[in-house]
């Protein structure tokens, strides 16, 4: 899903520029052309956490908690980001889509409401604990009896949903004969389909013009590190909803990037316009829906480091063509 966040509608081409805009600058073969439709560059998500509640995932979870400030300074780092947070487990059986409250009742965090959303959070984390059917992770299960029956708490309409989920495990959703013994090493339980989650996530927010993202914080390759088994049907609902999520991976070493990966690429959607050719930083002229934007710090900026083209001051509506022109390295 390369930059697929960024690219949307007519996606993304380079060519030659021979004369494309007027003034003699454009009268060169240096330079060339790149352009993007503009996201959706909203402001406003709605975040579901979907946490693993045995306990061998209890210290990943506190590292989410105790980073919580360091991921929303993240997510602020280009716009102000106006959000709403709920945890629900991937134990259905347990709690068949009931959020996770704290001892005072608290479910979501919002940010227009909460002093100290961390510490708020914090909290919530906190109260999930271990159960006797922890071991058998149905995390897909439980967040769509989530959203099914409490999606008024911590959704609004035409916002998008973030769905974070963390787990060493794969994904257990039972239908049947859920009993028994761990369901990898169960041969008489039955699953449901992936595509009961595909078709349930993706027609939900479709109708008030927003939508679901995955973002599976999951096992990803044994050879990196150890899981009890991959998460490869969080992968694969995540890459069906055709979306800008991502996967990361669960393991220790790469926690951190996981994490804070999934608050990069919402705070930068629909600032960042990354060029797919080494550009000199030279001669870079921006246009958008044709009209040129005046070459100022307070409206875009080039970052040598990302090779991209960030703006500054007010982005370009959804559906804008964005058109960069610029010097190629050579």
């Amino acid at each position: 899903m390369k930059n697929k966040f960024m690219f949307l509608g007519l996606g993304i081409f380079s060519l030659v520029v021979t004369g494309c805009k007027e003034g003699a600058s454009f009268y060169t073969n240096s330079l060339s052309s790149q352009v993007f439709i503009q996201p959706k560059t909203a402001t406003q998500y709605d975040f579901l956490w979907v946490m693993d509640n045995s306990g061998s995932m209890k210290p990943r979870r506190d590292y989410v908690r105790d980073n919580l400030n360091t991921f929303l300074q993240t997510l602020n780092s280009r716009k102000a980001i106006d959000y709403q947070m709920a945890v629900v487990t991937t134990d259905a059986f347990k709690d068949q889509g009931a959020l996770v409250k704290t001892a005072s009742g608290l479910e979501v965090v919002k940010s227009s409401r909460t002093a100290s959303p961390a510490a708020d959070f914090g909290e919530i984390i906190n109260a999930i604990s271990d159960s006797n059917t922890s071991f058998w992770e149905q995390g897909l299960e439980n967040s769509y009896q989530a959203i099914f029956k409490n999606a008024s708490k911590f959704t609004r309409s035409g916002v998008t949903l973030i769905m974070v989920y963390l787990t060493d495990e794969n994904d257990f959703s039972c239908k049947g004969n859920c009993w028994g013994s761990e369901p990898e090493n169960n041969l008489n339980w039955q699953g449901y389909e992936a595509e009961r989650y595909i078709d349930f996530f993706k027609q939900i927010k479709k109708a008030e013009g927003a939508e679901i993202v995955m973002f599976p914080i999951t096992g990803l390759d044994q050879a990196r590190c150890p899981v009890p088994s991959l998460g490869d049907r969080y992968v694969q609902v995540a890459k069906a909803l055709d979306s800008f999520g991502v996967p990361g991976s669960i393991c220790d070493i790469d926690l951190a990037e996981s994490y804070n990966n999934i608050a990069r690429i919402i705070a930068d959607r629909g600032n960042i316009f990354p060029l797919e050719r080494k550009a000199t930083g030279k001669n870079i002229k921006v246009y958008v829906d044709g009209v040129y934007v005046d070459s100022v710090a307070a409206n875009y900026s080039f970052d040598p480091a990302l090779n991209a083209v960030v703006f500054n001051g007010k982005l370009p509506k959804a559906g804008s063509v964005v058109e960069v022109l610029f010097e190629e390295a050579q």
